[in-house]
This record gives structure tokens, C-alpha cells and sequence, in this order.
């Protein structure tokens, strides 16, 4: 794990088409990274006095000689405050493109991971576990290149896919590195309970619509007294094994339900299911990284989730 010295060196580059611009004054940046959002998201503030009001193509982050985020532009504003100008941009990584981008409608067999990506549309910078394993997906109308990845990948490898920089996994993070927190470090650490998505019970028609031919209920959810229920027509992306479809969607439905964090001076870059340790967090996967910076530097929030999918 990098750990990167005080004074940061944070710079964002401005590309236009081939070419591009680099500042290293930004007044204000922050980056998000979450488990089960297939992009990152990135927000910066620049003194915009030597800014061309042209076109941006794409916005790229170093920290140092390191490359931490690289997207396209969601939205620019110019503007002026105490007369200074400035200019104020979202960006999210090209992997959300994924999730702006629908599928034909259908059943696609005997596909693979290259297949799914890279043979209906050609996205840019995006790049994807080698996975040789063949599978085959059911397109409803409007799902998109992200429902189908998740789709494929469930069925495959019994995880849900998640996206680091740019880079689609369909296999659980290996935790291959760790980093292990001092108390000088620790700001602030605690607890969360997040039960608001949590689904008690599904049920699911047949194919010959006969309702109620699978149920399945969340223990989790019976534990909080939660009562929501769900009723979905048959899901022919699991019709070799339709109770999975209920199962994927409870476990779906718990996710981030709880989950132990820590808030630390400074930014390590970690990616989702690098491994941390402090307190009561012993070497759990980091499941989402919310880091600010400003004229003091970076401070960042990290949340290891326990649910079905991540530190269970």
C-alpha cells in the first residue's frame, strides 16, 4: 500500500482530446469509491483565470507520480466569487458509462466476460477480469451493460461484481493488501446499522405465472421486525435455478446493513477490499472510501461492510 508523503502533490489534469492541462492549486476535491456502485465519483474546485472554456473530454487525478481516478466530465460550472473565477467539475470513471448503456433484449448464451463487454458496444479505458468461464444472461427491457454484468458474474462466481479505477472483478477481492492503523492516526471510528434496503420477503411467480411458486424470507430482516415484501414475475436470468434469484436479492438487499469505520488525516488510495486494521475493524475489506481534500489536506472515511457479501 502507498503511503503517500504530507504535502500530497495532488493534481488534476484537463484533457482535451490528446492534449491536456495540468493545475495543482485545486482549492477543494473530494472521491468516493462504494462496493456496489460500478464507478467512482469525483468532485473538484480550480481557479478557472487560465482555463479554456473549450471542450473537456476527460478529467484524470495523480497523486504524485500515482494515477488515482480517471473519467469522463458529468457536469462543468464556471463561476465567480469575492471577483476570482473559478470552475467547479463532476466526474465519474468511464465504468459508469456501463450503466447508461441498455442491452438488447433477449437470452444471450454461451457468453464470456470479453463477450459481454467488448462485443455489443466499445467503451473507452474500461478493462475487465480475465474470466474465461462461459454463462449466459435473460435481458428484460431497459436493463442495462451494468445489469448484465452483475448478472453473469453472480451466477459465475457467487459474488457481486464491483469496479476498481476502471477495472470490472467478478471474483471476491483477494484482500492482498493491508494496512494497520495507530491511534495518533484515528480521528473518529464507530459503528453503523443501515437497514433501509433491507427486503423481509420475495416471492416469485413461475413460468407459467402461478404466483407465490417461490418465496423466500430474510433472517436478518425477521431479527429487525422488518416487514417488506416483494413480489417479482419469474427472473429467466436464474431459470436453472430459480430460488437463486430470490436468494441473490435478499443477499442484495442486506447489503452494507452493517459495518464498522474509521476517519484518518491523510489518503492511502485504497481500493475496494484492500484490508485495514484498527480496534474492533480486525483486517476487514474496505467496502467504501470517502476522501476530502482542502488547504489542510486529505481526511478519509473508511466503511468495511458486513453483509452477504463482504466480511461475513
Amino acid at each position: 500500500m502507498p503511503e503517500f508523503p504530507r504535502n500530497y502533490a495532488l493534481k488534476i489534469r484537463l484533457f482535451y482530446d490528446d492534449a491536456y492541462e495540468e493545475y495543482q492549486n485545486c482549492t477543494a476535491f473530494s472521491l468516493e469509491r462504494e462496493a456496489y456502485t460500478p464507478y467512482d465519483t469525483v468532485t473538484a474546485t480550480l481557479p478557472a483565470e487560465d482555463i479554456s472554456s473549450q471542450q473537456i473530454s476527460r478529467i484524470g487525478v495523480w497523486l504524485g507520480e500515482t494515477r488515482i481516478f480517471l473519467g469522463l466530465v458529468d457536469s462543468i460550472r464556471f463561476y465567480f466569487r469575492n471577483q476570482k473565477k473559478f470552475l467547479r467539475i463532476r466526474s465519474k470513471s468511464f465504468t459508469s458509462l456501463l450503466t447508461q448503456n441498455e442491452l438488447p433484449s433477449g437470452l444471450h448464451s454461451n457468453l464470456t466476460i470479453h463477450d459481454l463487454l467488448e462485443n455489443f458496444y466499445q467503451f473507452p479505458y474500461i478493462t475487465h477480469e480475465d474470466f474465461p468461464n462461459t454463462g449466459y444472461i435473460f435481458v428484460k427491457s431497459g436493463n442495462t451493460m451494468w445489469d448484465g454484468v452483475v448478472s453473469f458474474g453472480y451466477k459465475l462466481t457467487g459474488h457481486y461484481p464491483y469496479v476498481m479505477q476502471n477495472h470490472i472483478c467478478l471474483s471476491k477481492p483477494k484482500g492482498d493488501y493491508s494496512t494497520e492503523f495507530t491511534p495518533d492516526q484515528i480521528l473518529e471510528y464507530g459503528t453503523i446499522q443501515e437497514y433501509s434496503k433491507m427486503i423481509s420477503h420475495y416471492h416469485m411467480s413461475d413460468l407459467l405465472d402461478t404466483p407465490d411458486a417461490f418465496i423466500e424470507q430474510n433472517p436478518l430482516a425477521g431479527k429487525a421486525e422488518i416487514v417488506r415484501h416483494k413480489h417479482i414475475d419469474f427472473d429467466q436470468s436464474f431459470r436453472h435455478a430459480p430460488q437463486l434469484a430470490l436468494t441473490y436479492r435478499n443477499a442484495y438487499s442486506n447489503r452494507g446493513c452493517r459495518a464498522d469505520y474509521l476517519v484518518y488525516d491523510g489518503f492511502y488510495n485504497e481500493q475496494i477490499g484492500h484490508k485495514i486494521t484498527y480496534d474492533q475493524i480486525q483486517d476487514q475489506m474496505v467496502c467504501k472510501v470517502q476522501a476530502v481534500f482542502n488547504s489542510q489536506g486529505f481526511r478519509t472515511k473508511l466503511i468495511c461492510y458486513q453483509d452477504n457479501f463482504y466480511n461475513n
